[in-house]
Parts: structure tokens; sequence; C-alpha cells
């Protein structure tokens, strides 16, 4: 065991008299895998190798962790930048990591108020070295510093273009931490980028396309990794196979065949025809195990303007979207309270639930000819994610790969249990006829 792992032990109840959070639990204490805590290692020797070769005016080395939800990137990430962070405070055998500069950045608020309540149980990490991007990139370069170590969580999250109402006057990101940085690791996922303003996409020339960065660092400088097991999603083949047909290739999948046999303890997958009945489900399961939410695509009006906006699907779900409440300590899917709301994708990207109600909204169709989803963009109700930016060239696309990419956040949410229901009736009949086709 390393003396990382030691002193992770060792602050576990400070952390949990902090804040009693699941989401802190499970992001600083979960135990590795063998394969993430190689993934560690091989990192940590990474950054010391190329920390100790860097040169005044070197290019930045650059490791990336790509891997898709569910399969433990912030984990990782967590126990590394706590390991690097004692390393830059503790001497150990003249390390080269001794008295360096290192940060943790991630361009999600609700993710980053997690990584400042986790700090509160590490003595070794400053909450100054917890930041968003833009706010980094504009401290360092109003001091005219280079930061040793700058690792980015959720890098799919980056600005790709210009934000001046946010105070960020640059390109892009990561071409400015880039600059700004001996050392830069990355955990990537594309299929999570939300908006066109941080657009990245590896198939297309629309936004921004990571491997074109990577390509432009010199051999032997970079890195790149992907993490395949899935540890959030406990489910069978066949569901996660159901999962990434739907959500990244808008299939009309077969119904899992393991969910017709399933009993307790098993994970539990359902298809329903009525968004109240399976509501009333949720809250009863919520009172049993906690952490049951219902989540839908952006496809109902809602507005930061103080006001309760409302998801309504049928005749008996009406419910209110998720509150704007930042002060709130606690992750919207903890709270007991968010049993009454709806979760948007921006509401629960990066968090766990044990079980995800998930409304496929009006942007989400069928096309009977081709058998698949029809999706309609004109019906999604996320403007800001669709402000038109300059290297935005193939707007359609970018729109359509944005509702998938949502589709695909909210469906890897539950640990325990995914529930499914779509708005639209021809989609829900389709949906329906699976499940009987299984059952027969």
């Amino acid at each position: 065991m390393t003396t990382g792992f030691k002193h992770a032990r060792q602050v576990k109840s400070a952390v949990r008299g902090a804040v009693q959070s699941i989401a802190i639990d499970k992001l600083s204490h979960v135990k590795l895998s063998q394969e993430q805590t190689l993934l560690r290692e091989k990192v940590l020797a990474f950054t010391r190798k190329h920390l100790k070769n860097y040169n005044t005016g070197d290019e930045p080395a650059m490791f990336v962790i790509q891997g898709d939800a569910g399969t433990g990137k912030s984990v990782v990430l967590n126990s590394l930048f706590n390991e690097i962070q004692r390393l830059s405070s503790v001497s150990e055998d003249n390390d080269v990591l001794f008295r360096t500069r290192n940060y943790l950045v991630v361009n999600h608020p609700e993710m980053l108020k997690l990584y400042l309540r986790i700090s509160k149980g590490f003595k070794y990490i400053a909450r100054s070295s917890l930041e968003r991007p833009t706010s980094l990139i504009n401290a360092l370069q109003k001091k005219k510093e280079l930061a040793d170590v700058v690792i980015v969580d959720e890098a799919h999250l980056l600005a790709t273009s210009k934000d001046a109402f946010k105070r960020f006057y640059g390109d892009n990101h990561l071409q400015e931490l880039l600059s700004l940085a001996k050392v830069l690791i990355l955990v990537y996922d594309d299929k999570q980028a939300l908006r066109m303003g941080c657009y990245w996409d590896e198939s297309t020339q629309n936004g921004a396309n990571l491997k074109s960065y990577y390509s432009k660092i010199p051999a032997g400088k970079k890195d790149w990794y992907n993490l395949k097991q899935q540890f959030r999603v406990a489910a069978p083949d066949d569901v996660l196979q159901w999962i990434d047909e739907i959500s990244t290739e808008g299939a009309i999948p077969q119904y899992p065949r393991s969910s017709l046999t399933a009993g307790p303890g098993d994970f539990d997958f359902k298809i329903w025809d009525d968004c109240g009945a399976m509501y009333e489900a949720l809250r009863e399961l919520d009172g049993k195990v906690g952490q049951c939410r219902m989540l839908a695509t952006y496809d109902f009006p809602y507005r930061l303007d103080g006001k309760d906006y409302f998801v309504t699907c049928g005749d008996n779900f009406k419910v209110r979207w998720d509150r704007y409440t930042p002060r709130e300590v606690l992750p919207w899917s903890e709270r007991p309270d968010t049993i009454d709301e709806v979760g948007s994708v921006y509401t629960i990207q990066g968090f766990d639930l044990n079980y995800a109600g998930v409304i496929l909204g009006r942007s989400v169709g069928y096309d009977a000819v081709k058998d698949c989803i029809q999706l309609k963009p004109e019906l999604y109700d996320d403007h800001a994610g669709f402000t038109k930016k300059k290297n935005i060239s193939d707007v359609s696309h970018v729109k359509n790969k944005i509702i998938m990419n949502s589709i695909n956040v909210l469906l890897t949410r539950g640990v325990k249990g995914l529930y499914v229901y779509a708005w639209d009736p021809a989609l829900r009949e389709r949906l329906k006829q699976s499940w009987l086709e299984a059952s027969n």
C-alpha cells in the first residue's frame, strides 16, 4: 500500500465530519481497481519524468485519460492529485515534486464545489489549488507564472471559443493551459460535450478536437490511456449495450433479456408507458434505498428567473424542474427534497444515483421508416447550449450530437436501476413493442 492510500484512509473521518456526502465518499475513498491503481502510478511516473527533464521554454507534456461515463476517471484523478500535493509538501528522497505548484481545474460549478468540500479533509490540498479554468488562466497570466502540473477533470467541458461574459478572452481553454503548465493531465469523454461553446468532437471539424492538440505534442512527451471497465452502472452486458446503442447510434435496441428474469439485488431496468406510475415507483424506492431521482432531456421550458418551471408528461405527471440553489452544500442528487424535482443533464453530470428515472423528452422522436430515433432539435429548450460559435460549421450535426450526448449522460447515472419513459407516443409504443418481443 502506498503512502498516498494510507493518508487517504487517515483523513476519511475528517472528510465525513466536514460534510456528510455520498459523492465525497465515493470520489475520495473508493478503493481503486488494479487497472486504476496501475494507471495512477503510470501517470505519477510520467509527471515526475517530465518535470525532471523540463527546461525553460520547452513544450509541455500531456497525458490523456479517456473513458466513458462511469469508468472511474475522476476517482483516479482525485487520488492522483492527493498524492501529488502530498509530495509537493513533504520531501521524500529529493522527489522532483517537492515544492511544486500544482492545480486541479474543472469547468463544472457543482463538481468544483465537491472538490472544495473534499479538500477540507486533506491537509495538503489548499483551496487555492482548486479552480475553474478561466480563473486559473487569468491568474497565471496576470502573475506571469507557470504551473508545474495542471490536472483537468471533465476536460470535455473546457471552453472551445471565446466567452467574454465569463471573462475568458482566449480561443480555447486547453490552448491557454498548454502555455501555462509544464505537465498537463486531462480526463476526457467527448460523448459528454453539451454546449456549442464547449464542444469537443473527435469525428468532425466542429468545435475542437483533442487529438489535434495531442498530435502537436512532441513524441516522447505524451501518452493516452483508455479506461474501459464500467464501475457506476452495475448492469448486465445487454443493458449496457442497450444504453450504448440508443444513446450513441440512435438505434432502437433489443430489449435486454436479462431484465425479464432479474431478481432482488439485480440491476433493475424497465421501460414505462406511464410517467406518473414511473415517478411513484421511484418515490417508493427512494424511501427504501435513497438517491432515486427523475431526470429529463432539456425539452421543457426553464429559465433562471426565480420562478418554478415544470416537466409535464401525460395527464398524471407534472413535477417542477430542479431549482437553482447555488448555496446548497450537498449535491442535488443527495438532498432529500429533490425527489420532488426533475433534474437536468447539468444537474446530474458527474454524479451518481441509485435509481434514475429518465424522461426522453420532446426532442427525442421516432422514425418508423428507418426504425430509429428521430431527433427534433427545434424542441430542445437549452438555448444557451445551442448558441452558435464561429468554430461550428455544421450546426445541424452539432445540435443532434449535443442531444445524443445528453441522453448518454442521463442514461448512465443509475447504479442499481434505470427506468425510461418516452414523451413521444410513437417512440413510447416502439419501446413497448421491443419489450413485448423479448417477452414472447
